[in-house]
C-alpha cells in the first residue's frame, strides 16, 4: 500500500460475515483485520455467531457502551452486512466502512467501491481515516427508514429498520424470500432459480400505495408548486412494488436505473397486474433496467410511501430490504437525507455536523 500521512490511530469496530462469497468471507475478514492493524489502528473484532448478536455488538460499540464510541464501523461481506452496519450507524454520525466481499454487493456498486479486492477496499478506508483530519474522507448519502405498522397503521414498537438499497414488496420480494431459503445453487444463480419457481405460481397481489411525491415531479400537475409535496394513491392488483434508495438489488437487478443514493429521494417502482407470461418476459430485462419501458411499469420520485395490502389480489409477500426480511404489510418507508456517513478516501468536503 502507498505511504500516506499517519493519522491518529483510530478505534475501529469490524464485523465479518464468515459465510460471505461462498465461505470466503472468513479469509477476507482476517485480511481486513490484519491490514487495519498493520496501519496502526486499534481494531475490535465484533464478529458473532449470528447477525442479531453482531448487530448488538456493533450498536454498543457505536454508542460507547463500554467506553468511548468507536471512530468507525467496518463491515466485511455483502449487502446483508451493509444492512447490519447501516442499522448500527445511521443517524449517529459514526461513519461506515465497507469491504465488499459478498455475492451481490449492490451498495458497493452504488458508491463505486472495490468489490472482491480486500487490499483496494482497505486502502480506501485508510485514505479516508487519514483525510478526516482535513475534513475529507467521508461521503454523506441517504438512508431510508422502514416502519412496520399495525392494522391501525400505528408503528409497531421496536420494529423499525434502516436500509440503504431497495425495499421490495411484490414478486421481487417473493423471489428474495425463496432465494434466501435455497441451499443450492450458490451465489447469484440462486436468484435465477428462485425467479423460475415463483413465476410458476404467480398471481397478482393486492395493494394500496399512498406516497408523497417529490416536489416538482408531478407530471399530471405541471403548475403545482415546487416547494410542497403532493399525495399519490395507487390502488390496484400488482406484480412489482419496490421503493429504491439505490438503483439495484439482487446482485445487479437494475430496478430503478436512475435512482441516486444522495438525492434525498426514493424511487417508487410499481408494475400493474401481469400474467405469468408477462411477468416472465419483463424479468430478464430488469438486469439492464429495460422493464421501465413496459407500459405496466410506473416510476415516481417520492419522499415517503405507505404500502398496504388489499383484496384486489393475493396477499403480498413480506417486504424485504437489502435482501433482509422486514415485515408483512403495512409498512411505511421514509427517506432520511444524509443519514449515513461512509468512509471513502476519494470524498472531499466535510459532512454536516
Amino acid at each position: 500500500m502507498p505511504d500516506r500521512a499517519q493519522p491518529r490511530p483510530a478505534r475501529l469496530a469490524v464485523v465479518v460475515n464468515p459465510t460471505a462469497d461462498r465461505g470466503r468471507g472468513r479469509g477476507d475478514g482476517a485480511r481486513t483485520l490484519a491490514l487495519l492493524r498493520e496501519a496502526g489502528h486499534h481494531v475490535l473484532d465484533l464478529s458473532a455467531p449470528n447477525a442479531p448478536l453482531a448487530l448488538e455488538n456493533a450498536r454498543d460499540a457505536v454508542a460507547g457502551a463500554s467506553g468511548a464510541p468507536v471512530d468507525a464501523l467496518v463491515v466485511v461481506g455483502g449487502d446483508g452486512m451493509v444492512h447490519l452496519g447501516v442499522n448500527a450507524v445511521a443517524g449517529t454520525g459514526i461513519p461506515l466502512g465497507v469491504v465488499a466481499a459478498g455475492t451481490g454487493n449492490d451498495f458497493a456498486a452504488a458508491l463505486d467501491l472495490p468489490v472482491h479486492d480486500v487490499p483496494a477496499a482497505v486502502e480506501i478506508l485508510l485514505d479516508a481515516l487519514s483525510a478526516r483530519r482535513t475534513g475529507n474522507g467521508v461521503r454523506v448519502v441517504d438512508a431510508a427508514r422502514a416502519e412496520p405498522l399495525g392494522a391501525d397503521l400505528a408503528p409497531r414498537p421496536g420494529r423499525g429498520r434502516w436500509f440503504c438499497g431497495v425495499l421490495s414488496a411484490g414478486l421481487d420480494a417473493a423471489v428474495n424470500a425463496h432465494a434466501n431459503a435455497l441451499t443450492w445453487p450458490r451465489g447469484s444463480a440462486k436468484y435465477v432459480r428462485a425467479v423460475a419457481s415463483e413465476l410458476a405460481r404467480f398471481r397478482p397481489y393486492g395493494y394500496r400505495i399512498t406516497a408523497d411525491l417529490a416536489p416538482g415531479t408531478v407530471p399530471e400537475m405541471p403548475d403545482a408548486p415546487d416547494d410542497v409535496a403532493h399525495p399519490f394513491v395507487w390502488t390496484s392488483a400488482g406484480t412489482l412494488v419496490a421503493v429504491a434508495n439505490g438503483h439495484r438489488f439482487g446482485g445487479g437487478v437494475q430496478i430503478a436505473p436512475d435512482a441516486r443514493i444522495d438525492d434525498g429521494l426514493l424511487d417508487l417502482v410499481t408494475a400493474g397486474p401481469l400474467t405469468r407470461l408477462g411477468a416472465a418476459r419483463i424479468f430478464p430485462g430488469m438486469y439492464q433496467g429495460k422493464h421501465v419501458h413496459h407500459p405496466a411499469v410506473d416510476l415516481r420520485n417520492v419522499t415517503s410511501v405507505l404500502l398496504e395490502a388489499t383484496d384486489a389480489g393475493r396477499p403480498p409477500p413480506p417486504a424485504f430490504a437489502d435482501g433482509e426480511r422486514i415485515s408483512h404489510l403495512p409498512v411505511r418507508v421514509t427517506v432520511v437525507p444524509g443519514a449515513l456517513h461512509v468512509l471513502d478516501g476519494r470524498a472531499t468536503g466535510s459532512p454536516p455536523a
